[in-house]
Order: C-alpha cells, then sequence, then structure tokens
C-alpha cells in the first residue's frame, strides 16, 4: 500500500494533523493500534480535563469555564474521526526509510508514503519503579486506576503531587479513604488570582506561546503546573493543614518498606516559587496591555503544614493496602530507529521536523511552544507541520 502521508495515532495530536492535512487537500491515513482517543479511555472515571472550555478548542464549543469529563472527550474525539480517513486496529512496528519515502511496517503489512507524521504522544506509558514488582500490595497507575472501589479496604498511597496525583487524591478523599500522598516537584497556580482564574491571564499573558528558548531547560522538565478542576488551584500546604499526610520521594523498597527522602518542604518549596514566577508574569501582562483587574488579594498568612520526617514507610504499619502510582509518563517510540532518538529516548527534532526527511512529530511537549502538547496548541502546530509536508510533497 502506498499513500503521500500517513500520521501514525489517532488520539488528539493525529486528529489534528489530520485535519491539517485535509485542509491542504494532502491525500493520508490516520493508523491507530487500539480505539480513537484510546489514551483518553484509559483515564479514571471522575476524570476531567485540567484545561478549561477556551482552551480546547479542537473539541468544539464548551463553555469557557468547563473541564471536560472523560466521556465526552472520547465523544468528540470520534466525531473528529468520523469523517476522516482513520484505520484502527493497526499497529505501526516499525520506520525505515527508502529512496522514494519512508516504509512503515504494521500489522496489516508495509505501508510505503512520501511524507509520516508521528502523532503517538510523548506521555501515555506510566513511569513505575522496578522495585515496585517486590512491594505485597495492589498498585495501580493513571491508566488502570478507575475508582475508589477497585482498591481494597484500608490506606491508599499515592506517588505524585502533580496533575493525575491530586485528581485520584481527590477522587479517593471524596469517597471516605485515607491516603498518603508521596509529593514531587510541581508548580502551583493560585486560582482565581486578580478577579479571573489564573489559567485564563497565563492564556492572555502569552504562556502557553512561550518558546523553548524562553524557558531554562530545568523548568521546561518540570511536570506541567497544577490545574485542578472543580474549586481553588491545590495547595499542598492547605490539604495537609486539612489532614493529608505529605511524604517526600518514594527512593526505593526493602520488603514491604518503602524508602522516602526529605524532599517534602522543598518540593512545596518549588510549587511557591512557580507560583510567585506566575504571578509576577499576569502582573505584568495586565500592566503591560493596560487591562482593568482588581488588585490581588492577600495570600494566606499561614504557611505552616505538618510534614512526616521520615527516611522509611512501613506499608503495614501504615496499614497501606494499595499504591496508585502517578509518578509521571513516557512516550512509547520504541519502534522508531534508535538514532531519531536522545539518550532518553524522546525524539531529535527541531520545531517537529526529524533529522530523516519526510519525518515530522506531533503532539511532543515543548515541541514548538509550551502549549504544543494540549488542545490549544495543537491545531496550530498541526498547521505548521502540514505546511510543512505540503512543500517536502511538492518538491519531489
Amino acid at each position: 500500500m502506498s499513500v503521500d502521508c500517513v500520521v501514525v495515532g489517532a488520539g488528539p495530536a493525529g486528529l489534528a494533523a489530520s485535519a491539517a492535512l485535509t485542509a491542504r487537500g494532502i491525500e493520508h491515513e490516520v493508523l491507530e493500534r487500539s480505539r480513537v482517543g484510546e489514551s483518553w479511555r484509559s483515564r479514571w472515571d471522575s476524570f476531567r480535563l485540567n484545561t478549561p472550555g477556551f482552551l480546547n478548542p479542537m473539541l468544539g464549543p464548551a463553555p469557557d469555564d468547563e473541564y471536560t469529563p472523560r466521556d465526552e472527550v472520547v465523544r468528540r474525539l470520534e466525531s473528529l474521526a468520523s469523517s476522516g480517513p482513520v484505520r484502527t486496529g493497526v499497529a505501526v512496528t516499525a520506520l525505515a526509510p527508502r529512496l522514494d519515502g519512508l516504509t512503515l511496517e504494521t500489522s496489516a503489512g508495509p505501508v510505503h508514503a512520501r511524507a509520516v507524521i508521528v502523532a503517538t504522544g510523548a506521555e501515555n506509558v506510566p513511569r513505575v519503579p522496578a522495585f515496585a514488582a517486590d512491594l505485597p500490595v495492589v498498585q495501580q497507575t493513571t491508566t488502570t486506576y478507575r475508582s475508589p472501589d477497585g482498591l481494597p479496604a484500608g490506606t491508599v498511597l499515592v506517588v505524585g503531587s502533580g496533575q493525575s496525583g491530586v485528581q485520584v487524591v481527590r477522587d479517593l478523599t471524596a469517597a471516605g479513604r485515607r491516603v498518603l500522598l508521596a509529593t514531587s516537584p510541581v508548580g502551583r497556580l493560585p486560582s482565581p488570582y486578580r478577579g479571573r482564574p489564573m489559567i485564563a491571564w497565563l492564556a492572555a499573558a502569552g504562556f502557553f506561546d512561550q518558546r523553548p528558548a524562553d524557558v531554562p531547560e530545568e523548568l521546561r522538565r518540570l511536570p506541567n503546573p497544577l490545574v485542578v478542576p472543580g474549586g481553588p488551584g491545590p495547595d499542598l500546604r492547605r490539604m495537609a493543614r486539612e489532614g493529608l499526610p505529605l511524604v517526600g520521594r518514594v527512593t526505593g523498597a526493602v520488603g514491604g518498606r518503602l524508602q522516602v527522602d526529605d524532599s517534602v518542604r522543598a518540593n512545596i518549596a518549588a510549587g511557591e516559587a512557580f507560583a510567585e514566577r506566575a504571578r509576577a508574569l499576569v502582573d505584568a501582562a495586565i500592566d503591560r496591555l493596560g487591562l482593568d483587574a482588581p488588585p490581588a488579594d492577600a495570600e494566606d498568612a499561614d504557611t505552616s503544614y505538618p510534614v512526616r520526617d521520615r527516611a522509611e514507610l512501613d506499608l503495614r504499619d501504615e496499614d497501606v493496602t494499595g499504591i496508585v502510582w502517578c509518578a509521571g509518563m513516557r512516550g512509547s517510540h520504541g519502534w522508531l530507529p534508535a538514532e531519531l532518538l536522545d539518550d532518553r529516548g524522546l525524539p531529535r527534532h527541531v520545531d517537529g521536523s526529524a533529522d530523516l526527511p519526510g519525518l515530522w512529530f506531533l503532539g511532543l511537549r515543548w515541541m514548538r511552544r509550551r502549549g504544543s502538547s494540549n488542545f490549544e496548541g495543537m491545531p496550530t502546530d498541526a498547521a505548521a507541520v502540514a505546511d510543512a509536508v505540503l512543500t517536502h510533497l511538492s518538491a519531489r
């Protein structure tokens, strides 16, 4: 089989690519190993997007302050795919160059293409440490956790205090479960701020348009800042004062005991440092653009919080019967030639263009700008990649 362009993956990035290619009259097919939007189907029952409606234009109209639930996200992705050239149940297992383009080895046989867009995402495989295999408790990840009912009675340890970790903590505590949270350094967005949700101010200030060169690499590697639907922005200090026990990062295990470091205070300090940068960015934008906004509310004067200073967590003593790993995600790019990946297994590229003629990436974190891996940025990136594909095809 031969086609001008193949898009690998029918998630949001792949569907954005398909729409952009269609708009330019480029013949293409979208190959998806499972179902449309499969990574979204594997989220927990109470999952909601952490970006509000106005930042998800490709999903269609939604109230500005709506944080769309899982099933509605899947429904809208299916709707986007329904009019496109999407083939589901076709797994791509290898890619290789050829004289007139690229060859994809797939479960349905080889596919020859003059151009390929890899839109499989960079965050769809949970990170779970090797020592987890020896822990004597039920373990789930952000892709297998569904609801509190799926875990045995007892305390649940949630590992990771990013977007997913805090949503899962809220889900568990709402069901009356006792939870321990192993923290990680994640930025906090103080919200609302000066009369609006902080994320709305940040969008107006150009936060999502920041280019990789605008932000130091160590900050680009940090998880996305915390935006959790339902109420004010999450503050780990407040959550601790309300009874959520916080511990440091989990670093190892011996039998039924977990080693944890003493990073709780440093992790929270990292979140607060980000909050201060966010305030400064918004304040500067309000002044620069001459926007009408009320003054900032006074910050909570109580910055204290209880910390469990310990180097070890005995699962039996704490009655921990389940662990939910929310320690980050990675992409599955092992089917690509090794020379196209860096030492972390991430695709090498410049603004999405690989060092292989006819190959592009889409949907990666910080691919072209901060918003490249969310619904707000994917259509813009897809348009730029589709233009590059059109130029490539026209020159051959």
